[in-house]
């Protein structure tokens, strides 16, 4: 079973913005519901297709042009992993995005063999998707490990690092920003993408592990 989605209406997109053409599949379908509904007010990721098997998706995809595909990788069947490779054999173009509950070390690992381009925790914040897809389709790595927090170890990038560091010496994000040049809300956008790698809950929690880290000079 597959929904076509295209019809969003287009109020729900940001007029000029980029917008990431998005397909689900999760053999559940109340969860591509409920995903559908978690990225509609992003206004920068479109659900093009939802889809419950991995025939409905290949069926439906030719026809969304979706960037990403956002799949459940463990299923009832034990097919998901097979499922990853089919997508990325078929659309070597499209980025495909494990979201599952099952983020420990083994199960990662085993979705990116498979050819995942990241893996997002179901545990996650609901609220971070959106910036969570839009990082991993610019060329992000996310891999999330030990039951779906993400490690310190994580690769930040040097931007994001530059910022938590600065971040930790008290500086507010307007300070930030007039330091670096960037606006208020990059600053932001970078600090949240940092705050899920580091699996930090709050800015006093990301200094602690900048300071861990030695991330902060």
């Amino acid at each position: 079973m597959f929904t076509d989605q295209r019809s969003t209406p287009a109020s729900n997109v940001e007029s000029g913005s980029h917008v990431t053409r998005l397909a689900v599949l999760d053999e559940y379908l109340v969860q591509t519901v409920a995903i559908t509904g978690a990225l509609r007010p992003s206004g920068t990721i479109q659900v093009v297709l939802s889809a419950t098997s991995l025939a409905a998706l290949i069926e439906g995809l030719p026809h969304v042009h979706a960037d990403a595909v956002l799949i459940e990788p463990w299923t009832r069947s034990h097919d998901g992993l097979t499922n990853i490779e089919t997508i990325v054999a078929a659309y070597p173009a499209i980025v495909v995005i494990a979201f599952s509950h099952l983020c420990d070390d083994n199960h990662v690992a085993r979705a990116f063999e498979a050819g995942a381009a990241a893996c997002l925790s179901k545990t996650m914040n609901i609220a971070d998707l959106p910036q969570m897809v839009r990082h991993v389709c610019a060329g992000g790595v996310i891999r999330p490990q030990n039951g779906g927090n993400v490690p310190a170890s994580a690769g930040l990038t040097a931007r994001e690092r530059e910022v938590l560091s600065m971040a930790a010496t008290g500086r507010s994000n307007e300070l930030i920003s007039d330091d670096l040049f960037i606006t208020v809300q990059a600053v932001k956008l970078h600090l949240r993408i940092a705050y899920f790698k580091l699996g930090a809950q709050s800015r006093m929690e990301s200094a602690h592990d900048t300071t861990r880290l030695g991330i902060c000079d």
